[in-house]
C-alpha cells in the first residue's frame, strides 16, 4: 500500500494566499500542493479577477520568482508591489491590511487558483 501523506494538512488547513501592499504570501499547504518548487510563475486573469500560480518549468514570456528557498515560519513570500497596486485599482480592495484568500489547486494543470473578487 502506498500513500502520499501531507503531515501539515491539519495545521496548514487549506491552501491560503495572503495579499498585502508588499506582495503575495503562501502558507504551508499552498507550498505543499505546488510541490515546493524552486521557482514559480504568477499569472492574472483580469476579466475573472483570478490569480494563477504554478511551478516554473522554463515557460517563455514568464518571469519566475524564487520560492522554495524563501520559506520562513511555514510561509514564503514574493514581492510584487506594482501588481498589488494594480489589483487595488481594479478591485477597489485596500491591501494596506493583509487580506487572506483560500485557494484551490487544479491537479490537471498544476495551477493554484486564487479568486480575488466575485464569482469566476
Amino acid at each position: 500500500m502506498s500513500f502520499n501523506f501531507n503531515w501539515s494538512a491539519i495545521s496548514g488547513g487549506v491552501p491560503c494566499v495572503s495579499l498585502s501592499t508588499t506582495g503575495i504570501s503562501f502558507n504551508t499547504h499552498s507550498i505543499f500542493v505546488l510541490g515546493n518548487p524552486e521557482k514559480i510563475i504568477v499569472g492574472f486573469d483580469e476579466e475573472k479577477c483570478v490569480i494563477g500560480v504554478k511551478a516554473y518549468e522554463n515557460e517563455l514570456n514568464a518571469r519566475p520568482y524564487k520560492f522554495a528557498g524563501r520559506i520562513k515560519d511555514g510561509w514564503t513570500k514574493i514581492g510584487c508591489k506594482d501588481f498589488i497596486r494594480r489589483l487595488e485599482s481594479l478591485t477597489g480592495i485596500d491591501f494596506s491590511t493583509t487580506k487572506r484568500f483560500n485557494a484551490t489547486f487544479d491537479k490537471e494543470t498544476g495551477i493554484l487558483v486564487v479568486r480575488i473578487k466575485g464569482e469566476s
